[in-house]
């Protein structure tokens, strides 16, 4: 009996250590964590079955590139490579304290071999500093400083020797464990807290929280993420939930462009009613008069624009549908235009802008049931539109419908293919799909599908 407890107690100790790894250091109020696990056989299925990857590591040469880079470096060091590799190829994880203005990243590394690593490959200076007892070796460049520290195999990195010992502290503690349960195929998994840095709150609505994680299968690179939401007013939140938009039914509308953008908000005046008293000043150009709900009554919610840009101009066309004729709002839009004309029996604003020696222009072309704007003059945007294919004929677009969203607020196609063949004159079936939507509750999704 006491040999089997014996025995059980040892399995437990191994299986804990394993499974802590680098996710033990995360301290339990980390405000943002990113996680990513079993990178090298997720590197192979980017590199072997993805297109675009496929195509920039092996046919562009990038792995080769850097692996010669990192080979070359490192044997000047009298280091391996391996001693550099192992920081990517095995678990790493990212962590944010509460402001999130400072990051550590421990992973499993020397610290010495990659303070020596960074210095050669883009110079710095190589110091230490002792804060609390321990010795802290530093990497200081263009005014930034890092500092790394090893423990038990790993290396923790960061631009602040405090997240660093939080790290520490943490792994002989109660560290932080992710409250969502992620797909066991994940290759990474990322969870904030609060507000990130790029998303700000606003008088109606706050991020409580959110996730996100990615997953490389079939040949594609598939990520996922919810941002949950705390709203101030259960108005626009019942708007919200209740509308139901499609814009991927905008699809079929014709484009010859290299991306596309499509919109679909349902009954934007409703939304209007609830947001009004959170916005004093909504205006549209330099109109001075505060738009009223019959301006935006006239709009539906869709919107459709076509670029092309890798063009001389990156040439674009965006066409917002009407629900009724906005002619009466003409006189006051074309107060502020630089040029107001005829073209085919609709009227046109032309606005200028002066940038140096060049002078660039934007054209709003009024239709009785749409508003067309585009930096070409009418006659060419005109060509440009009729020139086009359905935008879900394009690429490989039809490639991701098992996947898509049909109640998306937005859909956005990159036809990454158009991009190499125009820019390299290489032939690669490549696209990127990203789209949004609100769930039952209101909460924000999204997802990036690649290939």
């Amino acid at each position: 009996m006491v040999k089997k407890l014996l025995m059980v107690s040892m399995i437990l100790v191994i299986a804990s250590v394993v499974l802590a790894g680098v996710m033990s250091y995360v301290p339990q109020n980390a405000n943002l964590v990113v996680f990513f696990q079993n990178n090298g056989a997720n590197y192979d299925a980017l590199k072997g079955n993805v297109p675009v990857f496929s195509f920039l590591l092996n046919d562009l040469g990038l792995e080769s590139l850097v692996q010669s880079s990192v080979s070359n470096t490192a044997n000047s060091l009298n280091l391996k490579s391996s001693q550099i590799w192992s920081a990517t190829l095995n678990d790493f994880v990212i962590f944010g304290n509460e402001n999130q203005k400072d990051i550590a990243v421990v992973m499993k590394a020397d610290p010495s071999a990659l303070v020596k690593f960074f210095q050669s490959l883009i110079g710095g200076q190589i110091g230490s500093v002792t804060v609390n007892g321990k010795k802290f070796q530093s990497f200081v460049i263009n005014g930034m400083t890092l500092y790394f520290y090893g423990d038990s195999g790993y290396t923790i990195a960061s631009n602040s020797t405090s997240m660093i010992i939080d790290a520490l502290n943490a792994n002989s503690s109660k560290g932080f464990s992710f409250s969502v349960n992620y797909p066991k195929n994940a290759w990474f998994e990322a969870y904030w807290n609060g507000s990130l840095p790029m998303m700000a709150a606003t008088d109606v609505v706050t991020q409580k929280n959110g996730y996100a994680y990615g997953i490389v299968s079939n040949g594609m690179l598939s990520i996922y993420g919810k941002e949950n939401l705390d709203y101030k007013d259960s108005n626009l939140k019942t708007q919200i939930t209740s509308s139901k938009p499609n814009s991927t039914s905008l699809a079929t509308n014709p484009a010859t462009g290299n991306l596309w953008i499509a919109i679909d908000v349902p009954n934007p005046s409703a939304f209007y009613d609830v947001l009004k008293p959170y916005v004093k000043d909504i205006k549209v150009g330099s109109i001075e008069d505060t738009v009223t709900k019959d301006f935006v009554d006239h709009f539906s919610g869709k919107v459709f624009a076509d670029m092309s840009l890798l063009s001389a101009n990156n040439d674009f066309v965006a066409t917002a549908y009407l629900t009724k004729d906005l002619s009466s709002y003409i006189p006051e839009l074309s107060k502020s235009a630089s040029a107001t004309f005829t073209w085919q029996g609709h009227t046109v604003l032309r606005d200028d802008t002066v940038e140096g020696t060049r002078t660039t222009f934007m054209y709003t072309i009024f239709y009785p049931d749409k508003v067309v704007l585009s930096n070409m003059d009418p006659d060419s945007s005109a060509k440009y539109i009729a020139s086009g294919k359905p935008a879900q004929s394009l690429g490989n677009y039809s490639s991701f419908s098992s996947q898509m969203w049909n109640n998306s607020v937005l859909t956005i196609y990159g036809n990454v293919g158009s991009f190499i063949e125009n820019a390299l004159q290489y032939n690669v079936d490549s696209g990127i799909v990203i789209q949004a939507r609100s769930d039952s509750s209101g909460n924000l999704e999204f997802q990036m599908l690649v290939k």
